[in-house]
């Protein structure tokens, strides 16, 4: 818990700053809102971090293993979040100076898909099971499921309340099922098979 005073304060007037550096959004609640959605985001990480040890410098957090289950949540959280990124950017209006938001997506996008590459092509020294096989079909059929009846549900949705289906909207629905699939492999990977 020690270093938990030396990541709030950065964290709290890098907010800062980006509230300052933010332009004003046409409809007023936008600003505030994709503000305190990164704010939840990132504490969630953090906690997540915490809870997990990963700030802590020891040996033996170092020597952790580095599994083949542990490879696929890295790399579908990180592409999840790759194509949330990307998803925000379309959506979000353009910035005053047009540079500052293209440079701080683009670099978070950057970030982001060089980890998942990396994370994607580390070696690891198991071999999947049967067990691993069932519990990724499980949770990919009930990814499929889910997306299915989401279209579903918006098809009747659009029949009487008509909307534009932005390629924003598109790519964020698909990191949201992303994380879908990654929530309910691990549920059916405490679960037990």
């Amino acid at each position: 818990m020690k270093y938990v005073t030396y990541f709030i304060i950065p964290w709290l007037s890098t907010m800062a700053l980006l509230w300052f550096i933010m332009p004003p959004s046409h409809p007023s609640w936008i600003k505030p809102l994709s503000l305190l959605a990164v704010m939840l985001l990132q504490t969630v990480c953090f906690f997540i971090m915490l809870k997990l040890r990963v700030l802590d410098g020891t040996k033996e957090q170092q020597k952790r293993y580095f599994g083949l289950t542990e490879k696929l949540y890295t790399v579908t959280i990180l592409t999840a979040s790759a194509i949330y990124v990307k998803g925000i950017w379309v959506l979000s209006p353009a910035s005053n100076p047009v540079w500052i938001k293209h440079l701080f997506l683009g670099l978070a996008l950057l970030v982001l898909v060089g980890l998942a590459l990396y994370f994607a092509f580390k070696k690891v020294d198991e071999y999947p099971d049967d067990r691993f096989y069932a519990n990724l079909a499980k949770a990919a059929s009930l990814t499929l499921l889910l997306m299915l009846v989401s279209l579903m549900v918006l098809s009747l949705v659009t029949f009487f309340v008509p909307f534009i289906l932005t390629a924003g909207m598109v790519l964020v629905f698909s990191a949201a099922m992303v994380l879908i699939f990654d929530i309910a492999f691990y549920a059916f990977e405490k679960r037990g098979g």
